[in-house]
């Protein structure tokens, strides 16, 4: 993983300055051309607290992200409508999406660092 992890660090801090918000595993191994899904997903796990927020919504069976859980160990098991298509179902806590978002102290970190970046050129 250690080979990934600068690549993975300057594919956050690009997508930190594109404002990019809301991101799968699988959209942070698109931009970072890294395979490994799953090392992608620990890596981004282990930023939680750090550089990232994580978050989980529940799928409905029609493929709508219905509503957001605190853990995927927290969804409900009773009758739902989904809020997207009205569709009714029991919550599957197999189909759960996760979602990462920046925290604002890492946005501003980035920020500060390109207006230092800009001003003292090499």
């Amino acid at each position: 993983m250690l080979e990934h992890e600068f690549l993975l660090d300057d594919t956050l801090e690009i997508m930190a300055q594109n404002n990019k918000k809301h991101f799968s595993p699988h959209f942070v191994c698109a931009q970072s051309g890294v395979a490994d899904l799953k090392a992608v997903t620990e890596y981004l796990y282990s930023q939680v607290g750090r550089k990232l927020n994580v978050y989980y919504e529940v799928e409905c069976p029609e493929g709508d992200s219905d509503f957001a859980v605190v853990s995927p160990d927290l969804v409900p098991n009773d009758w739902r409508i989904c809020s997207i298509c009205g569709t009714h179902y029991i919550p599957d806590p197999d189909r759960v999406w996760v979602a990462f978002d920046f925290l604002p102290p890492y946005l501003e970190h980035v920020k500060k660092k390109s207006i230092r970046a800009i001003t003292f050129p090499n």
